[in-house]
């Protein structure tokens, strides 16, 4: 070890000698003199921390600055509200909503509701405007209630009956039908007819209408227009501010009406979705009342001098008064008033309304409306007669002495057509089958029965248009596999074809694109012209003794012929499913069904 190495560990030796162990703590010193004070709290109504009651503080409006205008409870200082929800008859339920809005605004805030209709709330103090709402009655507002920390804070709700045979809306039935309403607003019904408001089109949930308007046109230079722009008096609407409502919009096409009320109408004034592309709508015809409401509003009462002399909105060519645009719950259910309230039953599928029931003083308001009295054409009954096109008829045949009416109700008619396809909403009439010729028709009771009520296939609370589109949530509108056809037709089975056959399915023949709404394809080669609508026919007929329409052209013929339920996919036009055509003779010959050896 080295002499430095040596010295140094001697020193550190003495100094931890030195050291020892810490000794105890001495006596405390004197306090010190006391610090500077710290700032001032601000008050709770202070918004800006100023220290002055600014008139803008007032939150409540009462003329004080003070802690009545905090919005958020202070720790500890929240004040409970109760009170009870009845009407005259009794008191409510859990159904009822009761909300408290801060009077100088703010987020409201719902009180727990209990099943007799009791219910208590936490709020800061302050004034609040009150309301409680439960389908079936009126709304009950109370303002302001003023809440104050140490008072009983009691807040009663006495809400007036709306009477039986009323309409409620759609959102009131959805309070309790969660569910079913929930689907049923991404269906087309709710949307048959929907008000433009704020200068901004309506909103879908699937399509849009962006640019509509720079679209809409007309040919002034053609013959017989009566006007520059469009055919309506206020012509070409510019902003959405120039149109009142929109027709349809939903899926296949929109229309527009304009702020008189009018149909907008001209060469290019309809908008089809599929196409992305314009036609036109009543071209040349000036002023096209608006006369639609029975099968696109819900509670259509027509204008009538004595009866209802009202127009919707107060619309010039608006020819009546709806409680909804749109085919709503009510629509299909009826008024809602009493179901709502529990002292009445709801229909749930509705029996055709008579011409007893039209053409009485109230022209059946408030009764729910069967499928079939909106899904026809020559069974439409309309103001003032309510007399269809096939009561006519049948009223005129044999030389006026009538002829019976082979309906199983009062409700249908003749399967209309034009331009080589069947007319739109007329499902019913293609169901029921009646021949054009002689007025009558061969489908049966049974048939009637399941084929003639529509939610046999279909579940009226979901979409079948939008059953496979992947941003649709809500329930199947028709089950889109063969499912729903074989659930009847149980004897029939699928896997007793052979070659292309065994991949069809059902509705793939039995209900080719036979009508049209928007737009239709022109027939090419062997191929007929389709539409963009199946038939609800069902029936084929192979036997080449009877064509798809009559020498008119204004009736279709009850049973598909060859050329929709085969033509469609066997044809040699550019892009067909199959490419060769069948001769007659394999057609009229050909087991379809279970044709294995």
């Amino acid at each position: 070890m080295s002499t430095r190495i040596k010295y140094l560990l001697l020193l550190a030796a003495g100094a931890f000698l030195f050291a020892g162990c810490e000794g105890s703590d001495g006596a405390a010193g004197a306090a010190g003199a006391a610090g500077p004070g710290g700032s001032d709290g601000f008050s709770c109504w202070d918004l800006n921390q100023n220290g002055v009651a600014d008139p803008d503080e007032d939150l409540n409006g009462d003329g004080n600055v003070d802690t009545l205008d905090c919005r958020e409870p202070l720790p500890g200082t929240a004040v409970v509200v109760s009170g009870q929800a009845a009407t005259p008859n009794g008191p409510l339920d859990r159904f009822v909503e009761i909300m408290f809005t801060p009077a100088g605004g703010g987020a409201a805030v719902s009180a727990d509701v209990e099943n007799d209709g009791t219910y208590t709330v936490e709020l800061a103090e302050g004034d609040y405007v009150a309301t409680a709402s439960r389908p079936g009655y009126e709304d009950f507002t109370v303002d302001p209630v003023t809440v104050v920390d140490g008072a009983a804070n009691t807040q009663d709700f006495d809400l007036p009956e709306i009477p039986d045979g009323e309409f409620i809306g759609s959102s009131e039935c959805g309070v309790c039908h969660t569910v079913q309403y929930a689907s049923f607003e991404q269906t087309g019904h709710p949307f048959k007819l929907n008000k433009v408001e704020g200068n901004q089109p309506p909103t879908y949930p699937f399509t849009n209408l962006n640019g509509l308007l720079q679209r809409v046109t007309d040919d002034d230079a053609a013959a017989g227009d009566p006007k520059a722009g469009t055919d309506n008096t206020l012509g070409t609407p510019v902003t959405w501010d120039d149109v009142s409502y929109v027709i349809g919009g939903y899926f296949w096409k929109a229309r527009l009406v304009d702020q008189n009320g009018a149909v907008v109408t001209g060469s290019s004034v309809q908008y089809n979705f599929q196409t992305d592309a314009m036609s036109g709508y009543h071209d040349n015809e000036t002023d096209k009342h608006y006369n639609c409401g029975n099968c696109h509003t819900t509670g259509w009462v027509h204008q009538d001098d004595v009866l209802n002399n009202e127009r919707q909105d107060g619309l010039q060519f608006m020819d009546g008064t709806f409680f909804e645009g749109g085919v709503h719950c009510e629509a299909c259910h009826g008024a809602g008033s009493a179901h709502a309230k529990f002292s009445g039953l709801i229909t749930r599928d509705a029996e055709p309304r008579t011409l007893l029931d039209l053409t009485a003083a109230d022209a059946g308001f408030g009764d729910a409306v069967a499928c079939g009295e909106c899904h026809t054409r020559d069974g439409e009954r309309d103001y003032p007669s309510y007399m269809s096109g096939y009561d006519n008829a049948l009223a005129a045949a044999n030389g006026g002495a009538g002829a019976p009416d082979p309906r199983p109700n009062e409700m249908g008619g003749r399967i209309a057509a034009s331009g080589g396809l069947i007319k739109h909403h007329e499902q019913y009439d293609e169901i029921l089958g009646i021949n054009p010729d002689d007025l009558t028709t061969d489908r049966s009771p049974g048939f009637m029965a399941t084929h003639g009520d529509c939610n046999t296939c279909h579940n009226p609370h979901g979409s079948s248009v939008n059953v496979n589109n992947p941003l649709y949530t809500g329930m199947p509108g028709v089950d889109p596999t063969n499912g729903a056809c074989l659930a009847c037709h149980a004897d029939y089975d699928t896997t007793l074809r052979s070659g292309g056959m065994l991949n069809l399915a059902c509705a793939d023949c039995h209900m080719p694109d036979l009508a049209k709404s928007a737009v239709a394809t022109a027939g090419e080669a062997e191929r007929p012209a389709v539409g963009d609508v199946k038939t609800h026919i069902f029936k084929i007929s192979l036997d080449s003794t009877q064509p798809q329409f009559n020498a008119a052209g204004n009736f279709a013929y009850p049973a598909i012929d060859e050329d929709w339920a085969c033509m469609t996919c066997h044809n040699t036009a550019p892009g067909a499913v199959i490419g060769f055509a069948i001769p007659d003779t394999v057609v009229d010959t050909y087991v379809y069904h279970n044709n294995l050896p």
